[in-house]
């Protein structure tokens, strides 16, 4: 009895100390002390990455460079615990007492009073551990008709048996699911083909993402099955990461930074395009929940953190939520950024799903972006059982399924250009609306579209844009081949809302474009007598 009462006494003084730990987010100052040179790119991005930047003109800026190490080991110094830097925030994913947490706020190397509580740590962070190097399936067989089966209306809405039959499948594209986990990924028969380049678990910090949680296992099969005459996937021959995201357990705003560090470890293993079937807007502690208004494109952390995504050049697709008929009604974040291709629901019909969320967006743009079946979506469970099912979860994965093959197709458009010909293929490209965006795209059609773009400008030294983000101002470098010809600057952001036109006569000295609306996502179209050059850009 005495030994059962001292266990007791510890158990409770534990679970009191355990309480105290909660997770954090904190911004560093600068990155000056950073020993990684943007000259030396190979020392923290791999060869894809960096060949995605140079293939979209997407220069490498100094939200590239790794956080300081010797700040990270300041954070540690107070006794908190580094889970995760974020180079593209200059910050750090911590856990912490709130003792430590006031010790972290005082050092010179963190921003004042800048540690956002994201939730309270349920579970320590074990030892973090490399992507493993998986078996690779390396199968290459052409096969010019597929059997889609019960599968068929959902891939030919979308054209992607044509895009199939073409042989554009998603080789050569790599794609990293976002999820809550990935049960039966490596047993189940529809996925018996697919190539897995790795597997992370963001949420505890192992490579293990096989849990109680069947959703991600759903999502990836409409992207990544091939099971003939049962379920064939949108783009069954690209190689997938899998990252685990989401706690299972508990609906926090640390959910939002695991997505961030995994779509940072996307970025850095040069993953093309980021297909993620999670959302947020209310939380368990509803002091964290955001608000409509917070549906600008710039507010939420995981909103930030997905047009952080789209400027390095992957194409971020995400669903738009399954509220249409429920109080919040509309998408939930990162749905609201405007360089991520939101993806709503209807049925095999073509008729809007009423749970579907709804735009627009805060600042008045048009949301979801377009639509594919999401209601009665054929999809498969951990068992390898093919069944029905319905959300926006499994709309938006044929979408980026479509975006695969129609890249393959046309490897020298821009994240931006595709997410472009995808809004202008659809059914509403001429009288978008809240419901439906754009409507149903096709891939005959983008086909079709793409033929009629102009010239582009290849090489990225001959116009340069920076800096870039910018805060105020932000300045074009012609070359001397350009010098006293007429040059427009055409500001825009990616659904096509014009911001500037001015034309100007090329110089020596840089043209300066100055931020004259919110901060955000644009796009900076040069035209000149050579042809066209599309930059995104940021102003933060």
């Amino acid at each position: 009895m005495a030994r059962l009462t001292v266990f007791l006494v510890l158990l409770l003084l534990s679970t009191e100390l355990w309480a105290q730990w909660q997770v954090y987010i904190v911004f560093f100052r600068d990155k000056r002390h950073s020993p990684f040179s943007l000259e030396r790119p190979q020392e923290f991005l791999s060869q894809r990455s960096i060949e995605r930047r140079r293939r979209q003109n997407i220069p490498l800026t100094g939200r590239d460079l790794p956080v300081s190490p010797a700040y990270l080991d300041s954070i540690r110094k107070t006794g908190a615990r580094v889970l995760y830097p974020t180079r593209w925030f200059n910050g750090a994913i911590i856990s912490a007492t709130e003792a430590q947490m006031t010790a972290v706020n005082r050092l010179s190397v963190v921003q004042s009073n800048t540690g956002q509580r994201l939730s309270r740590l349920e579970e320590l962070q074990k030892g973090r551990s490399l992507l493993p190097d998986l078996p690779r399936n390396d199968r290459t067989e052409a096969i010019e008709t597929f059997n889609y089966g019960f599968s068929d209306r959902q891939v030919s809405m979308l054209g992607v048996d044509a895009m199939h039959r073409a042989g554009f499948r998603g080789e050569g594209i790599h794609i990293a699911v976002l999820d809550c986990g990935f049960q039966g990924f490596n047993t189940a028969l529809p996925f018996r083909s697919m190539t897995v380049l790795g597997t992370f678990n963001f949420v505890d910090g192992t490579t293990n993402v096989i849990n109680s949680c069947t959703h991600g296992t759903r999502v990836l099969s409409v992207l990544a099955a091939f099971q003939e005459g049962s379920l064939i996937g949108t783009a069954p021959r690209a190689a997938y990461y899998l990252f685990q995201t989401e706690n299972n357990a508990t609906e926090t705003r640390a959910e939002e930074a695991w997505w961030l560090v995994a779509a940072e470890r996307a970025d850095s293993l040069g993953v093309d395009i980021i297909s993620t079937s999670v959302g947020y807007y209310a939380f368990d502690d509803p002091a964290q929940n955001y608000t409509i208004s917070d549906l600008n494109g710039r507010t939420a952390l995981i909103t930030r953190a997905a047009n952080a995504a789209a400027s390095v050049g992957m194409l971020v697709v995400k669903s738009a939520g399954n509220q249409g008929n429920r109080l919040w009604g509309r998408i939930t974040f990162p749905g609201d950024a405007d360089s991520v291709l939101t993806v709503g629901s209807v049925n095999a019909n073509g008729i809007y799903s009423v749970f579907s969320s709804r735009g627009p967006t805060a600042d008045g743009r048009i949301k979801p972006d377009v639509v594919a079946i999401g209601e009665g979506t054929i999809v498969s469970l951990p068992s390898g059982t093919v069944t029905g099912d319905v959300g926006t979860s499994f709309s938006a994965p044929l979408v980026a399924g479509l975006a695969a093959g129609f890249w393959q197709a046309n490897p020298r458009l821009t994240n931006m250009q595709v997410i472009d010909l995808i809004r202008r293929s659809g059914t509403r490209a001429r009288n978008p609306n809240d419901s439906i965006g754009y409507g149903i795209p096709n891939f005959e059609r983008m086909q079709l579209l793409v033929t009629s773009l102009p010239n582009q400008i290849v090489k990225s030294t001959d116009i340069v844009v920076y800096p870039n983000p910018a805060s105020s101002e932000i300045r074009v470098a012609f070359p001397e081949s350009l010098h006293g010809k007429p040059i427009t600057l055409l500001l825009t952001d990616v659904s096509g809302r014009q911001y500037m036109e001015t034309t100007i006569t090329a110089a020596k000295e840089p043209a300066i474009v100055r931020r004259l609306t919110a901060k955000g996502f644009y796009l900076l179209q040069i035209l000149t007598t050579e042809g066209k050059k599309v930059q995104s850009v940021i102003f933060e």
